[in-house]
């Protein structure tokens, strides 16, 4: 059963009549203004945002109903939080001090860190760490065996590291199959993770779900998304054999960029990486980081991210708590004002226009 909701139809009418229908899927699908007083969850839907292709759409709310789903609801869900560390101890001690701070009531929870530190303070800051929480903390060491260069302009990645980090994360989520975790969560060592994050992910019973987070990848760039739409980097919907000219890419783009950041929400995108979640369904299924042979995108995420997709798992994207992405050394000054903010409560859009404000410069708005 599938029910279009136009703008000015009975919004309560349709549901009602939808629900009425003897079919086991019930599909609506409506414009995010028209339904925004819609309890979908009390209803039994799940939902996820579109944005749309044309220009007068917006944001579209898509929710669907299965009577015969079986959503099993894990009382203490037990999740591995992954991370492979090659990192400057200036910023892994935010890294580390953001997993202290994670909200992890009623999870059962245990730290795996793949060491592959050029820095021994680095590495002794991951033993540190194991005697301050009160969880297990696993640490492997893997001894680096090629450069890895970051500067202030970006970092450097060969085929040779990318491929080497695709094998360190499956080994991470086969420590989480091996051992019973319902979950793995891979995060990056240079994200200062908002204290609701795990929870807010789970929360939302996907597969596959990574939490938003903005970085200016150049020096004078705009603040761009760790999601995207396609391809490489596509930050636009685009059908195969569509041909748009640069002001229909740039208004796609935009409106893209804007839902994520101020209509909060889980969104169906088609790459993500860097801070996902990781079902137990989805490892079991054959979720990997390995090469897809013959595919040319490099990067190991956009390979896990096809196969993915290939396997029927779809990838969502949600971006209620963005986390501080401390991608160059010099921006570690920001830490205080982010604690701030979330301090101060902020989630959703407010946060990321404060968090905007921040990444471009331009100072934070007065309390």
């Amino acid at each position: 059963m599938v029910t279009i909701i136009e703008p000015e139809q009975p919004v309560e009418l349709l549901l009602e009549r939808a629900e009425q229908v003897n079919a086991r899927w019930v599909l609506i699908v409506a414009p995010s203004a028209i339904v925004q007083s819609v309890d979908w969850q009390a209803r039994g839907y799940q939902i996820h945002y579109e944005t749309t292709e044309e220009p007068t759409d917006g944001v579209i709310v898509v929710a669907l109903r299965d009577r015969e789903a079986q959503h099993e609801l894990l009382a203490r869900p037990r999740v591995l939080i992954c991370s492979p560390v090659r990192q400057k101890p200036t910023i892994l001690r935010h890294f580390l001090e953001g997993l202290h701070r994670l909200d992890t009531t009623n999870l059962e929870v245990a730290f795996l860190f793949i060491d592959n530190n050029d820095d021994a303070r680095a590495s002794e800051m991951l033993r540190e760490f194991a005697s301050q929480v009160d969880a297990p903390v696993y640490r492997l060491r893997i001894p680096t065996t090629e450069p890895y260069h970051r500067t202030e302009i970006g970092h450097a990645w060969t085929e040779s590291l990318c491929w080497r980090l695709a094998a360190l994360k499956d080994g991470a989520l086969q420590a989480a199959l091996k051992h019973g975790y319902d979950y793995a969560f891979l995060v990056d060592s240079d994200l200062l993770l908002h204290p609701q994050t795990l929870r807010r992910l789970i929360s939302l019973q996907r597969d596959i779900v990574s939490q938003v987070f903005w970085t200016v990848w150049q020096p004078g760039a705009p603040p761009l998304p760790n999601v995207w739409q396609g391809d490489f980097y596509n930050l636009h919907r685009v059908r195969r054999g569509q041909s748009l000219n640069s002001e229909e890419q740039r208004r796609r783009v935009e409106a893209f960029l804007s839902a994520l950041a101020f209509h909060p929400g889980v969104y169906r995108v088609s790459g993500l990486g860097a801070c996902t979640l990781i079902s137990r369904r989805a490892i079991e299924a054959g979720v990997s980081f390995a090469e897809v042979r013959g595919c040319l995108l490099p990067g190991e995420d956009r390979h896990f991210c096809l196969r993915a997709e290939a396997l029927g798992i779809r990838l969502f994207a949600d971006s209620v708590f963005q986390p501080l992405h401390l991608y160059r050394e010099s921006e570690v000054y920001r830490v205080d004002e982010y604690w701030r903010l979330v301090e101060r409560g902020l989630q959703g859009a407010e946060l990321n226009r404060q968090m905007f404000h921040m990444l471009l410069d331009e100072g934070l708005s007065a309390a």
